[in-house]
């Protein structure tokens, strides 16, 4: 947990150190130590800094004297209103703005690696996957659970162990100029770029625009930074033929076929044949810069895209110069988080619950793995929305349904606004692949109950609002239930 004295945060704030009370044991600013910083009276510790955040629905001014009752050291405020007396306030006129330069003043003094993960999709899994693989081999953090915005990569970065070589930070956004003021406080020596897809199309209006608002992490890319892109995304290729990107920048590709011969790149990490071992996933691969590493990559998981998150983290790890088979020995002990890819077996029937969230590209991927899972035995998609899609809603929906019904599903059970347009999507590939339509879980999952039966494969998708996972347990306790009676 970060330390700081009272003069630092005073330096990396601008804020004005109105309280310094009497009987400090002769101490000043310069030796009045912090022990962490807090933005949650709930979680708060002796000897933090309490940094009061506002929101729409709080403003945490008001709860400062509760954080000095549970061991604020010092308190960080925007207003003196509610300030207890005999503890030191450093008054600011943002104390959001007041986290996130704290957060760059301790990233920049430890001077630990930092990594920088964005994309349309695929963040998560791929920071998961880099941390994974190079944690064999340095002391890594890494952002948790979705803190992927401004307060939550500031926490993360706080909270990192002083004796962190290498933090990796997913970075999200929903419209431009969020990615820039995510970069100016990490100051990423990597930025890795997963894909331009049309996730918030509907607040971006083009799949350029989207393109621009992840190009903003390359503002705070440290000079000579590395930027590590997939080869396969043309959006991106563009990118880099038409100029887009700093002059300074390396610029490593991940793929699955060796480079034309006309392209120009530091590095590189190429992907073999994939095969299948087991319960992993597996290839050689070889990566590196000025000359090519061979490694056998063996991942614990269903979805193939992961060997390219595994090329992502391999990378990083050779330009920090770690041992390649501390490298394969990280990608080996990868494990998935949250609602991704999670095989759960009620009583026999088997369910692929990757409900954390779906757009049109991890849809399209989801019904491939399920697919491959089931074999010879029967593979159902329960699927809903995806939001955010704006104009071209309508369009994906009926892509995802065509898509469906080219890998060869045996059913779709689809609810939400737009169900119609995933029938058509399958109607316009097959007249026998069924479809079935619901109004809600509850019916999708009575259907469940007389459709499938031991061995089949069930997938769980849709975007996060419609907690699609909830049908594990409505399913779950009503099978058991028939079983107990």
């Amino acid at each position: 947990m970060a330390k700081f004295t009272l003069k630092e945060i005073l330096d990396a704030t601008g804020g004005e150190l109105l309280q310094f009370p009497s009987g400090n044991d002769g101490l000043t600013p310069e030796t009045f130590i912090i022990d962490g910083i807090s933005t949650d009276t709930r979680t708060i510790e002796e000897g933090n800094l309490f940094l009061a955040l506002i929101g729409e629905n709080f403003d945490g001014n008001k709860y400062a004297v509760a954080a000095q009752k549970d061991g604020a050291r010092a308190l960080v405020l925007s207003t003196m209103e509610h300030a207890p007396e005999d503890i030191p306030v450093v008054l600011v006129s943002d104390t959001k703005i007041a986290l996130e330069k704290i957060a760059e003043w301790y990233r920049l003094r430890m001077n630990f690696k930092v990594i920088g993960i964005t994309g349309s999709y695929g963040k998560t899994s791929t920071r998961e996957m880099t941390a994974s693989a190079l944690s064999r081999g340095c002391k890594v953090y890494a952002t948790k659970n979705n803190n992927n915005n401004e307060i939550g990569l500031s926490l993360t970065i706080l909270n990192a162990p002083e004796d962190t070589d290498v933090i990796v930070l997913e970075m999200g956004m929903r419209l431009r100029g969020e990615i820039s003021e995510l970069t100016h406080i990490a100051h990423p020596d990597v930025a890795v770029i997963t894909n331009i897809g049309v996730a918030h199309i509907e607040r971006l209006g083009s799949r350029e625009e989207i393109r621009n608002a992840k190009l903003e992490i390359l503002e705070g890319l440290r000079e000579g930074g590395l930027l590590i892109i997939p080869y396969k995304d043309e959006m991106l290729r563009e990118a880099v033929r038409s100029g887009m990107i700093r002059s300074d920048v390396k610029i490593a590709y991940t793929t699955q076929e060796p480079l034309p011969s006309d392209v120009e790149y530091d590095g590189v990490a190429i992907s073999g044949p994939i095969f299948i071992e087991g319960e992993r996933i597996c290839c050689n691969a070889k990566a590196g810069f000025s000359e090519l590493t061979d490694l056998e990559l063996k991942i614990k998981t269903v979805g193939i895209h992961h060997i390219g998150n595994a090329l992502v983290g391999v990378l990083c790890g050779l330009y920090f110069n770690i041992a390649p088979d501390r490298l394969e020995e990280g990608v080996s002990a990868f494990v998935q988080v949250g609602h991704r890819e999670r095989l759960v077996n009620i009583e026999g029937v088997y369910f692929l619950d990757d409900a954390y969230n779906a757009g049109p590209e991890s849809m399209t991927g989801a019904f491939a793995s399920i697919r491959r899972l089931a074999g010879e035995t029967k593979a159902y998609a329960c699927i809903s929305d995806m939001l955010e899609l704006g104009d071209v809603s309508k369009q994906k929906h009926f892509e995802i349904g065509k898509e469906a019904a080219n890998i060869g599903l045996d059913g779709i059970l689809v609810m939400g606004d737009f169900q119609e347009d995933v029938e058509a999507g399958v109607r316009s590939v097959s007249s026998d692949l069924p479809v079935y339509r619901f109004s809600d879980k509850d019916q999708m999952t009575e259907k469940l109950l007389k459709l499938v039966k031991d061995g089949d494969y069930v997938l769980l998708k849709a975007s996060h609002a419609f907690e699609m996972y909830t049908i594990l347990d409505t399913y779950g306790s009503i099978v058991r239930r028939g079983i107990e009676s």
